[in-house]
């Protein structure tokens, strides 16, 4: 339907009296049939009732109108009210998603308990790079978790620059910054078979301490662990000659090979020793300290010849000078 221009209500009923009308008039009297002839007076009746009758029928149209106009503009406002709501609502998430993103960066500190205090000691703590070791699951040297290689960590974690020098780091298949001295590995670590008995007993303590207080180790892997150093520190041929350093050596490669072959599925116990595997590195270290003494010998003979020679020489008369 056309849509209404005009308010049918500012309209006013012609003047059906006036002489413009009169053609009208006398054409409605003309045409009237019934027993009495129609009077002007009731032709001009006729016309205002059918002008009546019609502009009803278009105030009813017009209403109708407004009233649909009324509610495509409510309508209307209803949907740019929800679609304000929701960029207003999107607006807040992407806020609190933000706030939250900022509250997971910015850097935090654990509560405390006001009635303790440190303690009449400070345990030794390892580098960084040993203990991100220890909570991946991964083989370290034990040399990082004795009281030499924790003093080097505290001396290297005292230097600022160690401590505010970042790189990139793969972190399950992405990449994170990290502090540069979390992922290097010091150059000063000796190899397990390097270490002292003594020096091996205390770093495997403090090894397996920090893999306890680290919550991520099996039960079962930690206990095989500490079974394997129980063992070796049990076994009989510690009290031999050079057996301390066959397992000490023994100890190096066995464990290495342990994270190897869980890498690749194919675990074994650690805390069974396999004596045909030992025997072979306590003839190893046998070869190595004898090879050692031999050489150790040698260069003391020749120190002894050159010395004897020297000896001589000093004592020898001097020679009568030809002229």
């Amino acid at each position: 339907m056309p849509r209404i221009a005009n308010d049918p209500s500012l309209e006013e009923c012609p003047p059906y009296e006036a002489q413009q009308w009169d053609f009208v008039r006398q054409a409605i009297i003309a045409a009237h049939q019934g027993p009495q002839p129609l009077t002007p007076e009731e032709a001009v009746q006729q016309l205002k009732e059918v002008w009546a009758r019609d502009h009803d029928i278009r105030m009813a149209a017009w209403n109708a109108q407004q009233e649909q106009e009324r509610a495509e503009i409510e309508e209307q406002e209803r949907l740019t009210q929800e679609e304000q709501e929701a960029r207003r609502a999107q607006r807040e998430r992407e806020v609190e998603e933000q706030r939250r993103e900022a509250e997971k960066k910015r850097p935090k500190l654990n509560t405390f308990d006001p009635n303790r205090s440190v303690g009449r000691s400070i345990k030794p703590r390892p580098a960084q790079y040993a203990l991100n070791k220890i909570n991946a699951l991964e083989y370290v040297e034990l040399d990082y978790f004795t009281a030499r290689g924790c003093d080097e960590a505290a001396a290297d974690a005292n230097q600022s620059l160690s401590q505010d020098t970042f790189g990139f780091a793969q972190v399950d298949g992405s990449f994170a910054i990290r502090p540069l001295a979390a992922q290097r590995a010091s150059k000063n670590i000796r190899r397990d078979d390097d270490l002292s008995w003594e020096e091996m007993l205390q770093a495997k303590n403090n090894m397996l301490r920090f893999m306890s207080d680290s919550k991520v180790w099996p039960d079962a892997h930690a206990e095989a662990l500490t079974g394997f150093f129980l063992a070796l520190e049990l076994h009989s041929r510690a009290q031999q000659p050079n057996g301390r350093q066959a397992l000490l050596l023994y100890q190096s490669k066995v464990r290495r090979e342990w994270f190897t072959a869980l890498k690749s599925e194919e675990g074994f116990n650690i805390e069974i020793i396999e004596e045909e595997l030992l025997r072979s590195y306590a003839e190893t270290v046998d070869n190595q300290i004898r090879d050692r003494l031999i050489d150790e010998v040698r260069i003391s003979h020749t120190i002894c010849r050159n010395s004897a020679n020297l000896i001589t020489l000093y004592l020898s008369p001097p020679r009568p000078t030809d002229f």
